[in-house]
């Protein structure tokens, strides 16, 4: 037995999750399985270094690993719970870009560390109880894959468990000083924002390395068309290295970087 055909669309995974629905709702949990093995990534690795690069494709696998497992097993009862809730209309929403207007600060700053052009998926599961998420799908292989629902911080600062790495980390403020940033890029200002006279602020929570380099970020506020080149920008802004007590430390922080019309940029 096999499933049927879905199209490589928000439509398509629509229709799946809606059929998968039904079967859960018949009791037909033998359909239900064979929806819930489909959605197995194969060589996962392979495609995440793929999408991703080589560094983040390592993270990425290790840290959506118990998530892309969970669901080869659960999946029935995720379900289930959106029956019981009454959350079943089914809304999909396709990601080619991270600046979509449907993407969350944490959809964003997890589909803007793709390193090629590949689409991404979530479901959204809406009712007179309220709405869920069920993030994140990729069509590979003729069918849709879960890959897990991952941010970007936890991906970024994913550690080896052979790693020897014991790295300190520090919130700023207090008595350590701020870090002394040594190399800034501005951001591009988008033609079609200024154009619409879109400016404001961009907040990025950042971890800055050892080394003074960006190791990490999220978005924590601002619009899409700016929120894009602000991160493109600080990723490539550098620190003086922070020390406490003669170690270098890793420094978490906000950054804010700003647009205003009339500025240059």
């Amino acid at each position: 037995m096999s499933i049927p055909s879905y199209p490589d669309s928000a439509k398509g995974l629509e229709h799946f999750v809606e059929d998968m629905l039904k079967f859960e709702m018949e009791g037909n949990q033998q359909e239900v399985e064979l929806y819930e093995k489909s959605l197995a990534l194969p060589d996962a690795e392979g495609w995440f270094r793929s999408v991703f690069g080589d560094d983040l494709g390592e993270s990425i696998t290790h840290v959506s690993a118990p998530k892309r497992a969970d669901v080869q097993v659960h999946t029935g009862d995720m379900l289930a719970e959106q029956i019981a809730a009454k959350r079943t209309d089914i809304e999909v929403v396709r990601f080619d870009d991270a600046c979509n207007d449907r993407a969350t600060s944490a959809e964003f700053s997890f589909l803007f560390l793709r390193r090629r052009p590949e689409h991404l998926y979530d479901v959204r599961f809406r009712g007179s109880s309220g709405a869920s998420l069920w993030a994140y799908f990729a069509y590979i292989d003729g069918g849709f894959r879960y890959i897990g629902n991952m941010k970007a911080m936890e991906v970024e600062l994913y550690k080896s468990p052979h790693s020897e790495d014991s790295t300190r980390r520090i919130m700023k403020g207090g008595n350590v000083p701020a870090p002394k940033l040594i190399h800034k890029e501005d951001p591009d200002y988008p033609l079609g924002a200024k154009a619409a006279g879109i400016q404001g602020n961009v907040v990025i929570h950042a971890i800055i390395a050892k080394d003074g380099s960006i190791r990490s970020m999220e978005l924590v506020d601002g619009v899409c068309d700016l929120a894009q080149p602000a991160m493109r920008a600080v990723k490539n802004w550098r620190y003086s290295p922070t020390t406490l007590a003669g170690e270098p430390i890793e420094v978490d922080t906000t950054i804010t970087v700003v647009f205003a019309l009339g500025a240059a940029h």
